[in-house]
């Protein structure tokens, strides 16, 4: 888990690995109590506060997808389970309170496979089904040290707070806590293994991908990334996943197209750096030996294009791609974004209408479909496509598009009710609170819908933590 051994030193009493479970006998089960759920809602909240948090959605599709596929071979409440992205080039990824879910973009783009990045979730839900930092909290309630989501925020994601945190902590308490961090690593590492495996990944990926990290970071004169920072690979970590690995039977990994686009897609739209900077690495792998990468670095030079400007040019290339890929939605979504930018609206409009009765079932589609009929002034059928989507599969990005077609569409308060749902999907309960109670102040004749927010606003209300 991200940052654990520095959760461990502020929160865990002095105690022997031996009292939890010990190797052998680890349950895979997502428990996810009430109480739990209130703070991992407080903690993305805080966690907001100091990350930026990926909207897209293809990616946020993509990485829940990932974290679902692990999850199938769980038991218990996987419906809890939240997937985030975080915007970071840091290599991290960490799992907080109320089996919330973070990936750092900085590690998907150092990953080689999707595999390898699996290996990583699959080491985070092996901390959550292990119940680590529940087990965690309630032993620092019992020494009546404080727990609260912003601390936790603070601790899990480093910044002013964690280090303020540590100074507080006694070098006693921490030296005593790294031994118990150390159980839980090799826990974690062990489900984790059995996580990946039954998702049908090869085990082989975890060691590759730990060891190709520790090898580089040894080549730099920057220090080790945040990852091996708070998961350390210590000799007799490495052995035992070593060990365990033999256990299972090795075999290559197909590449993955989707995962390769996942990477360049970041790259294109959150890599740092002008377009001369962004397209270097996807000219450069045009000519990958590689299919699937060859073919996904064409796809981020359509994306960069998209991202600075250069439409004739990205709609040449998409068009390009399209005919060499007519199955691929991704880059008909291109070609609808780079026609769409370019001022082209309706030829937009229509090859996304096109493309959305061949994937009806596509919430994806169903938004960007929703995004270009509301910019051609067709709020109506706009509003329609979302509805439609959002009753299939609700999802944010879903709702905060509602809000904005209601609100060009002059439903403010419809608009402000699509945004505080929005808001609570991202576990922002106050600042959905926040807009309903607005919402409501512009109600004038409409007692429907005046009833629906006044019970959605204490619906949440009871939602968030009783004041002291």
């Amino acid at each position: 888990m991200a940052c654990l051994s520095l959760f461990l030193a502020l929160f865990c009493g002095a105690g022997s690995a031996e009292q939890d479970s010990p190797l052998g006998s680890l349950e895979s089960g997502i428990v996810t109590s009430t109480e739990e759920q209130a703070m991992g809602r407080e903690f993305i909240a805080a966690a907001r506060k100091q990350l930026v948090f990926i909207d897209d959605p293809l990616l946020t599709e993509y990485v829940t997808a990932l974290g679902q596929r692990l999850s199938r071979g769980l038991v218990g409440d996987t419906d809890s389970l939240r997937f985030f992205l975080i915007d970071s080039p840091m290599v991290n990824a960490f799992a907080g309170p109320g089996s919330r879910m973070a990936v750092f973009t900085g590690l998907v783009t150092a990953t080689q496979t999707e595999a390898e990045l699996a290996s990583v979730i699959a080491h985070e839900l092996g901390h959550v089904a292990q119940r680590h930092l529940p087990r965690m909290m309630e032993r620092a309630r019992q020494r009546k040290l404080p727990t609260t989501a912003a601390m936790l925020a603070g601790i899990l994601l480093g910044g002013q707070v964690g280090a303020a945190a540590m100074a507080a902590t006694s070098g006693a308490a921490v030296a005593d806590q790294l031994n118990y961090n150390r159980e839980y690593e090799r826990e974690a590492d062990v489900l984790g293994l059995r996580i990946l495996t039954d998702a049908g990944y090869p085990a082989s990926a975890t060691i590759q991908f730990l060891k190709r990290l520790d090898q580089e970071t040894r080549l730099q004169s920057s220090g080790a990334p945040e990852y091996l920072r708070t998961h350390p690979l210590t000799q007799n970590r490495i052995a035992l996943v070593e060990s365990r690995i033999r256990q299972y039977p090795d075999f290559a990994e197909p590449p993955s197209l989707d995962f390769y686009h996942a990477r360049v897609r970041i790259q294109a739209l959150y890599g740092a750096g002008g377009a001369d900077n962004v397209l270097a690495n996807f000219i450069h792998n045009l000519d990958s030996t590689v299919a699937v990468d060859a073919r996904a670095a064409r796809y981020g030079r359509v994306l960069t294009l998209i991202r600075f400007g250069n439409y004739d040019e990205a709609i040449k290339l998409a068009s390009n791609l399209h005919r060499d890929f007519p199955e691929d939605v991704s880059y008909r979504l291109a070609l609808a974004d780079a026609l769409l930018q370019s001022g082209q609206v309706e030829d937009s409009v229509s090859h996304l209408e096109s493309l959305a009765l061949e994937t009806p079932e596509s919430t994806v589609v169903a938004y960007y479909l929703s995004d270009a009929l509301m910019k051609a002034g067709r709020f109506e059928v706009s509003r329609k496509v979302l509805r439609r989507a959002i009753r299939a599969a609700p999802s944010a990005f879903l709702y905060r598009l509602m809000a904005r077609v209601e609100g060009e569409a002059g439903n403010l308060p419809q608009s402000f009710q699509a945004l505080a749902e929005y808001y609570f999907r991202q576990d922002e309960v106050s600042r959905a609170i926040g807009a309903l109670q607005h919402a409501s102040t512009l109600v004038s004749d409409n007692a429907y819908l005046e009833a629906s927010i006044t019970s959605k606003i204490s619906e949440l209300e009871a939602l968030q933590p009783s004041k002291p």
